[in-house]
């Protein structure tokens, strides 16, 4: 972990290696949710899921206990967290408190914290206490041991339906998590000082030495002071100096080549990248590849990515929306209508950040393909973009009604097209049957 810390502060490779994997995790605006409660006849309740919405904007402001960072900046932070530490937690504040002033009206917040304030230290067997976490004999998590004091010495058990504890792990069984560099730290170090090493190298063959050859043939003269004496010579750019007669200036040049640096080095980059399941080529930015290895090479990364991206929802997300819902229902914050089927209130989409395209022009024509064969519906192709469908139906809705009172007429708006094309009919057979009567 502490390795892990120290390349993301310090090697711009970890640095690129974490960037990269939190925009796609994450994204910029944090995982997209989609509220999907359903009326007594099975179909989304179009207002209520509105009305949660518009709740959630508000709340996803001010979701950190502090008040200091939105839902999307904390979920970034813990993502990062998660996979440069191991792991990730964060402590629910719910409910009416006199000591707790909540950040939003809902009676709701959570506190990230990094995996140091959990003691790895501390064991106790006879309550089955394990670096900080007690479990029970099916090794559920029962109570977490946090520290309160900056020295170690205090600490506080919180049960652990109160904890979010996202870990990245690798085998059954792991108490605690490991950093997503855990196999390429070495590789990673071992780079490091390669590339250290290629610019000293790089700096001693930038410098030269010069050396004076005397002919032994020809005495030295008393009244000439040529290079080859004790005078001091400083080599800059367009400097000269004189030689005595029989003397001649040589240069010691360095043999140092560099034709496998490039390759080796691309080569153990690509290797640091596969470990890490992160996007080689973003990470490098050395995008020379073709538009078909360019798309494969997104595609294998972006099924690397939503098997992080499912864990991350999973684990931080989709409770604490399901545990900020009910504090907001409970508090009258929310009022669910009587045609909502109660047990569908905490339904959502959970939309993580999709694979970019490389040829939107290619790309659009596929989902306009695939909407009118039916192999998947518009809402399904605007979630894939991060767009929320409800929202956007709405605010088009507005747009055009909007247009039609300006007398505004865009390509946009096929009903534009079918009324032109209506009413060229009606004048065109007016004018057949005025025609016919003359």
């Amino acid at each position: 972990m502490e390795r892990a810390r120290h390349f993301d502060e310090n090697n711009p490779l970890v640095t690129a290696i974490f960037d990269e994997l939190c925009v796609n995790v994450v994204g910029p605006n944090g995982i997209m949710i989609e509220p999907q409660p359903l009326d007594k006849k099975g179909e989304v309740h179009a207002a209520f899921a509105q009305a949660i919405s518009k709740w959630l904007e508000q709340f996803s402001l001010h979701q950190n206990i502090d008040g200091e960072l939105t839902r999307a900046e904390t979920e970034y932070l813990a993502c990062r967290t998660w996979l440069r530490d191991g792991e990730v937690f964060g402590r629910f504040y719910m409910g009416n408190h006199p000591e707790i002033a909540y950040p939003t009206a809902t009676p709701f917040a959570v506190q990230p914290f990094e995996p140091d304030f959990i003691p790895r230290n501390i064991e106790e067997e006879e309550r089955n206490l394990l670096e900080g976490i007690q479990r029970n004999r099916f090794g559920q998590a029962v109570k977490y041991l946090i520290q309160k004091d900056r020295h170690g010495f205090v600490f506080s058990e919180v049960d652990a339906q109160f904890m979010a504890h996202l870990k990245f792990t690798k085998r059954f069984h792991q108490n605690r998590g490991v950093s997503m560099l855990h196999a390429v730290l070495d590789l990673i170090a071992d780079m490091e000082d390669y590339d250290q090493s290629e610019r000293i190298s790089a700096q001693i063959a930038s410098r030269f030495s010069y050396f004076i050859k005397r002919d032994p043939n020809i005495p030295d003269g008393d009244s000439f002071r040529g290079a080859g004496d004790e005078v001091d010579t400083t080599l800059g750019y367009g400097n000269s100096f004189e030689l005595a007669p029989g003397e001649d200036a040589g240069v010691v040049e360095s043999n140092r080549r560099e034709a496998m640096s490039n390759p080796f080095r691309e080569g153990q980059l690509r290797l640091a990248s596969a470990g890490s399941m992160v996007n080689s080529s973003s990470v490098t930015r050395l995008y020379d590849g073709s538009y078909s290895a360019q798309r494969q090479e997104l595609i294998d990364s972006f099924g690397r990515y939503r098997v992080l991206q499912r864990k991350f929802v999973t684990g931080w997300t989709r409770p604490q929306y399901r545990l900020a819902l009910q504090m907001a229902l409970l508090s009258g914050e929310l009022k669910p209508p009587r045609d909502v089927d109660k047990g569908s209130v905490l339904n959502a989409i959970y939309q993580a950040p999709v694979m970019p395209w490389i040829d939107p022009a290619k790309e659009m024509t596929g989902v306009q393909l695939g909407a009118r064969l039916g192999l998947h519906s518009l809402s399904h192709s605007q979630r894939e973009r991060n767009i929320n469908p409800l929202s956007t139906r709405r605010e088009i809705q507005a747009e055009r009604e909007a247009m039609k009172e300006m007398g505004i007429v865009s390509v946009a708006d096929p009903s534009h097209n079918v009324v032109e094309s209506i009413q060229h009919d009606k004048e065109n057979n007016k004018r057949d049957e005025d025609a016919k009567q003359e």
